[in-house]
């Protein structure tokens, strides 16, 4: 079932650009659902929603936007381009029941940071050695998918404020697995910037990261797809000609 507001995507984007720009607050998170239309029409839409909203937030000159792959680097191209920063695509894999992969239980992120749902584990009857191989299997592919998707070098992420986005979150488990890497990587700031997310998710957010924008909370909440009209997959190819096409504007 969607949820469907009164307000068109021109109108949204007028409320956001009314809100006052403000500085970064540690622990800081909130959502503006009132000025958001749902379903978005697109990634891309949303994207650019979620630009207008990151302008009204003074952020350092030494920014950077770091993608969840795939659907998140369609949305931080658009918020790239807007805030003219560098795009950058960052890897967490999902972490799936050992006998029913496509339930997940938690995710590990590119640099080794890895968040299991201890409450699933527990309820599953499953310990850290029985998840060992799938772990291991998904660093290989972490490890593939970065090789594949390095079109750029990537600065060190020390003391660098970092917006990482993604096309939303319902867990948030890869999200978290992402700021723990990042917190191991001793960025200053972590941003978190979200189209749609549930609530709970983004109170949870709002304590693992400094700083967490979401569009909207609608509930109930029951995937990320079904608050896009539009929600083809994305493909390597795609996530490639939009890293290649960052890099060369930014040069």
């Amino acid at each position: 079932m969607h949820f469907e507001a009164s307000w068109s995507e021109n109108h949204a984007r007028t409320k956001l650009k009314n809100r006052r720009t403000c500085r970064l607050n540690h622990r800081s998170g909130y959502s503006i659902s009132s000025a958001v239309e749902l379903p978005f029409a697109n990634r891309e839409a949303a994207g650019r929603l979620l630009a207008e909203e990151l302008k009204l937030l003074r952020l350092p000159g030494d920014t950077l936007v770091l993608a969840l792959v795939r659907g998140g680097v369609v949305i931080g191209r658009e918020i790239a381009k807007d805030l003219r920063l560098p795009l950058y695509p960052y890897m967490v894999r999902k972490l799936g029941h050992p006998a029913h992969r496509e339930y997940g239980l938690g995710a590990i992120a590119e640099g080794g940071a890895t968040y299991l749902d201890e409450a699933a584990m527990h309820g599953n009857g499953l310990t850290w050695e029985d998840l060992e191989p799938v772990i291991e299997e998904e660093t290989k592919e972490l490890a593939r998918r970065k090789q594949t998707y390095a079109v750029q070098p990537r600065p060190p992420l020390k003391g660098k404020t970092v917006i990482l986005t993604d096309d939303g979150a319902a867990t948030g488990s890869t999200l978290f697995a992402a700021i723990d890497d990042l917190k191991n990587a001793r960025v200053r700031h972590i941003l978190i910037a979200l189209p749609v997310a549930p609530h709970d998710t983004l109170q949870e957010l709002r304590k693992r990261a400094d700083t967490a924008v979401v569009l909207a909370t609608p509930s109930p909440f029951h995937a990320v797809g079904q608050w896009y009209r539009e929600f083809p997959q994305v493909e390597d190819d795609q996530v490639i000609d939009v890293l290649k096409n960052a890099a060369t504007q930014a040069r």
